[in-house]
């Protein structure tokens, strides 16, 4: 991430919401009530205020549009930095084309 950083390289946070793993957290849950938005909203606006850009996959017209519905707020930098404490939820790795599932039937 500082790599990247410093050197003006943009991230893709792909898979960004764990596969939905991460609406479980009640730390997010919190912040999903307080600023009257989803956890998936949540998640993209944290990713967004990184800097790096979120590739969310949906296949539904209302998640779609909630995705872009992140710009009408800002998480605090406690809230933040909060969330970059949170345990790894989601998978990441070299390959992002295989998940963990089909490397277990290998």
């Amino acid at each position: 991430y500082d790599f990247c950083k410093e050197n003006n390289i943009v991230m893709q946070a792909w898979s960004p919401l764990a596969r939905g793993r991460v609406f479980d957290n009640d730390f997010l849950q919190q912040l999903s009530k307080k600023y009257h938005k989803s956890v998936a909203q949540i998640c993209l606006r944290w990713i967004i205020e990184k800097g790096v850009i979120p590739i969310p996959k949906s296949s539904a017209k209302n998640r779609i549009e909630d995705n872009f519905d992140v710009f009408d707020f800002e998480l605090l930098p406690d809230e933040i930095q909060a969330i970059d404490n949170l345990p790894e939820t989601g998978f990441s790795g070299e390959l992002p084309d295989i998940w963990p599932d089909r490397l277990k039937k290998d």
